[in-house]
């Protein structure tokens, strides 16, 4: 569980809580009108802008942030491929597959994998470095789409807010509808502002520094395999992979 995303998700409903138990945020705010155009206007928009499988690797990775990030513990992360190292020096390549699949989100038993398969140190490295950039090509995509979507909200909100001041001239003779009627129009640019701010950007953000985190991690995992094939002295490899703490 990410302790970040979960306190931060609580004080954003804990905010509107006391906002509507105290009254700030009343009635008027639930505004159907807005939601439509806001939050369809807005879905839309984004499936004609994005593949399918982007879509749904966009929900998977929003549901991800709830759970704690597996490329977040390098200090952790070292030790353990400093000590297959050392029976790497001990029993040969062999000792490779005892790599823990757990470790880097199952990429350390993966590298290993591939350096027992081919046992080339400059092909391995190739190999590994075109799958991890790969992934980082595709996971930009994903934030991008979010990025895109917190751009695309205001502008909705604000075509909500312009269709809600046509019905505020219809009106205008009219003295008791043209209160409510603006107070619907500017809710509009309400809730597109605020799930541009509460939820795309800093979900963007998130992703764009776990995504640093991932590359980093496994950037490590490379050049730990590379060493062990290379034979390179645990004491040595372990310093060469603090650098990238």
């Amino acid at each position: 569980m990410d302790l970040a995303t979960m306190i931060g998700t609580a004080g954003i409903i804990a905010l509107m809580v006391v906002g509507m138990a105290s009254g700030e945020v009343s009635r008027v705010f639930l505004n159907l009108h807005g939601l439509l155009i806001v939050f369809g206007g807005t879905a839309a928009a984004m499936l004609v802008n994005t593949p399918m499988q982007y879509v749904r690797e966009t929900l998977i990775a929003m549901a991800s942030l709830f759970r704690r990030d597996p490329y977040d513990n390098a200090q952790e992360v070292v030790p353990l491929i400093t000590r297959l190292a050392e029976m790497v020096q001990r029993n040969g390549l062999g000792s490779l597959r005892n790599a823990d699949p757990n470790v880097a989100g199952g990429f350390l038993a993966a590298a290993a994998t591939t350096a027992l398969e081919y046992n080339n140190p400059e092909f391995v490295r190739h190999t590994l470095e075109t799958e991890v950039n790969n992934g980082v090509d595709r996971a930009n995509e994903v934030i991008n789409v979010i990025r895109t979507a917190g751009v695309v909200s205001p502008m909705f909100g604000l075509i909500g807010t312009l269709l809600g001041i046509i019905q505020v001239l219809k009106n205008i003779a009219n003295p008791d509808m043209v209160g409510s009627s603006m107070a619907i129009a500017i809710t509009s640019a309400f809730y597109g502002i605020m799930f541009a701010n509460l939820v795309c950007i800093p979900v963007a953000g998130k992703l764009r520094m776990r995504l640093w985190e991932q590359i980093k991690m496994k950037a490590m995992v490379i050049e730990g395999v590379i060493g062990m094939m290379q034979g390179t002295v645990p004491l040595v490899l372990e310093r060469k992979l603090m650098a990238f703490k």
